[in-house]
């Protein structure tokens, strides 16, 4: 039965991810030839000038390190767009099809000295997944450590696990401590993130780490862990390479802007006069939408709109996590009906998070994968991150038991967050498809005709 995901229209792409790296050096040009000019023109005669004095060759500036050395931009905070790997489609025998889309990679630092002998740098890493038109999610990526002065690099050979380990450089040796842990992407988490602790010397200051593509060649990373190996070495195909600088990140603040400001209604619902609702069970009037398999294309496609009643119950849950934020989920529970294989009847609806604050609609880019957002409450910055994901259940004679789920995680103070929910009032003809950027925009722009725009809190 073709019903995986009736609102979904995608399956979850596998995210494949692995933890080291490596970066392809460029040379420095040498024996540089400038072609000489020949004149068209015969130049006229002029008095032979006076001999002057030769000047003394300037010294050819030696790289003061590997990455300059090799063209290696060494980067600071903020997000970065590289040519990773991505997959939107699977072999015979069920491995990815690589290929090369922008994604976007980031590093943040903290520095913590112990007693002026050590110091302990905590280091993550971050991936935003790629995200195709059908809402599938990709990246292959991997990470490590790196020496900015020698390029040597290393990764731990187990997860969540203090390595010691010593680095040559020349007649020095340093002693390392290293330990690697992994978060992947879910409905609330937004990032592929590899986390680094690293001790070290506290006069050490050529800590670097980095980002590549992984070419899902396992061999390739068995040879890295756990030993030693120049940055050139490690092989990453054709993607890009991220390097950061621990220094360079500690010295390069990012702040990131307000998301959606200059959207934002000051007391949007005081203004408007509107109320939210609790949880409980609901009938409403809406539009109810005839969807059918397009074989050709491979996807669920709206065919028809009629005007229909409809029941639902929302169930609202909050969860404090215990570090100062907590989880809010609203879930819309319906029934959706099967016509037959190839075609369903759904209510035709739009909904999801917004503030009541500012009006304005926070949305994930995808089923279950958290999007981060920035806010401004009461003069400060706070960050939320907003996820959806459905379930759905088969209940016999043609009836489907359909939940969705919004998720909230923000500061255990804030409260402007209210669930929403309206008839959609057209078909839009791009509504299988995804983007891979997320948009903020205002409750003003939800076009929904005469029907009810309902708040629940």
């Amino acid at each position: 039965m073709k019903r995986k995901g009736l609102y979904v229209l995608v399956t979850v792409a596998m995210l494949a991810l692995a933890g080291c790296g490596s970066n392809q050096g460029e040379e420095n040009p040498k024996n540089q030839i400038t072609e000489a000019i020949t004149p068209t023109d015969v130049p006229e005669a002029t008095a032979t000038p006076e001999p002057t004095a030769t000047p003394a060759p300037t010294a050819t500036p030696v790289p003061a390190n590997y990455m300059e050395a090799n063209g290696i931009e060494v980067l600071g905070a903020g997000w970065h767009t590289c040519k990773g790997f991505i997959a939107n489609e699977w072999d015979e025998n069920d491995n990815p099809i690589l290929e090369l889309a922008d994604l976007e990679y980031c590093m943040e630092v903290t520095e913590v000295e112990n007693d002026g002998i050590t110091k302990v740098i905590e280091v993550e890493l971050h991936a935003k997944p790629y995200v195709n038109e059908y809402g599938g999610r990709s990246g292959f990526i991997m990470g490590g450590f790196v020496d900015l002065k020698t390029g040597k690099s290393f990764v731990p050979v187990d997860i969540n696990y203090l390595q010691t380990t010593f680095l040559k450089r020349g007649e020095e040796v340093v002693g390392l401590q290293l330990a690697e842990m992994l978060e992947f992407p879910s409905v609330t988490y937004p990032y592929y993130t590899e986390r680094f602790t690293l001790e070290c010397p506290a006069d050490y200051e050529d800590a670097g780490f980095y980002l590549t593509g992984f070419t899902y060649d396992w061999e390739a990373y068995t040879e890295r862990s756990d030993t030693w190996k120049m940055l050139n070495y490690i092989r990453h195909g054709d993607s890009d390479m991220a390097v950061f600088g621990v220094n360079k990140c500690l010295a390069t603040e990012q702040k990131r802007p307000v998301d959606g400001a200059e959207l934002a209604e000051e007391n949007y619902f005081e203004t408007n006069g509107l109320t939210a609702k609790g949880e409980g069970t609901y009938t409403w009037l809406g539009m109810e939408a005839t969807r059918k398999w397009n074989e050709e294309a491979g996807y669920w496609e709206s065919v028809s709109l009629e005007e229909n009643e409809f029941t639902f119950t929302i169930s609202i849950t909050e969860e404090s996590l215990g570090d100062g934020t907590k989880m809010i989920k609203g879930t819309f529970i319906e029934t959706l009906y099967m016509v037959s294989e190839d075609e369903v009847k759904i209510p035709y609806k739009k909904y999801g998070i917004a503030e009541k604050k500012t009006g304005l609609v926070y949305c994930p880019r995808t089923y279950s994968l958290a999007e981060p957002y920035v806010l401004e409450k009461d003069g400060e910055e706070i960050s939320i991150l907003v996820g959806m994901e459905i379930v759905e259940e088969e209940l016999g004679d043609g009836k489907i038991d359909s939940r969705t789920t919004f998720t909230l995680i923000c500061p255990e103070d804030y409260n402007d967050a209210v669930f929403y929910l309206t008839a959609d009032v057209e078909i839009d003809e791009d509504e299988h498809t995804y983007f891979n950027e997320s948009e903020v925009f205002s409750l003003n722009e939800l076009k929904h005709g005469d029907y009810e725009l309902m708040f629940f809190q």
